[in-house]
């Protein structure tokens, strides 16, 4: 059944927040200005969302599906994907473009910056992470890691990669950090090498957890 206009228009404007969001930061926004630039009124963008917080929220969920769609194209075209291999296509992805890397950095803020900041729920903030976090885990069982050991590993994982990401943002040392990930990157794969228990063929796509707050 294709859109009706209004949900069509509504699923424009929230992709321009988005872009606005990522270009903009989360700290110290208001609608006003975000709607000037945005052509629109406070009011169409409080008939479209209902509030400011459940518009944030929603961008930031936006945005997540927009990252999980660029890794469900890699895996649709190379299904057999390590999770190594698939954090060598994201470093690449987000440091190869200041867009991409305003809309990582996007979800980044929401999970560090204070909720007395930005307003956001709790879960809302974990999901920035957490949605991460969770489809390394089931992509370590598929690779053959004991589920036992899974979320650890995931969780420690995950930690790595952020913060090499974060270092990205503060200091835009894309040298130094593109040796220090593959140095990393060759440690993990060796590690999960000889950690291995079985062959399953790797996921398809991304599966955000109950937690998450889809659009």
């Amino acid at each position: 059944m294709a859109r009706t206009p209004d949900l069509r228009r509504k699923q424009e404007l929230l992709d321009s927040v988005v872009v606005y969001l990522a270009d903009q930061g989360l700290a110290d926004t208001t609608l006003r200005p975000m709607a000037a630039a945005l052509g629109v009124s406070i009011n169409r963008l409080m008939h479209h969302f209902g509030s400011k917080d459940e518009l944030i929220t929603a961008a930031l969920a936006r945005a997540i599906d927009q990252q999980i769609e660029v890794q469900r194209k890699w895996l649709q075209r190379s299904p057999k994907l390590t999770q190594v291999e698939l954090y060598r296509r994201w470093w690449k992805w987000l440091s190869s473009s200041k867009r991409n890397l305003a809309l990582v950095r996007l979800n980044y803020e929401a999970a560090t910056l204070e909720p007395a900041v930005t307003g956001l729920a709790g879960d809302v903030r974990a999901d920035q992470i957490g949605v991460w976090r969770h489809d390394v885990e089931h992509r370590l069982v598929s690779e053959g890691i004991k589920p036992e050991h899974a979320a650890l590993e995931a969780s420690l994982i995950k930690a790595t990669f952020t913060g090499l990401v974060m270092d990205l943002f503060a200091t835009g040392d894309t040298r130094r950090l593109t040796q220090a990930l593959e140095e990393w990157l060759d440690r993990l794969d060796h590690d999960l090498q000889g950690r291995t228990t079985r062959v399953v063929p790797a996921r398809r796509g991304l599966e955000i957890p109950p937690c998450a707050n889809p659009v």
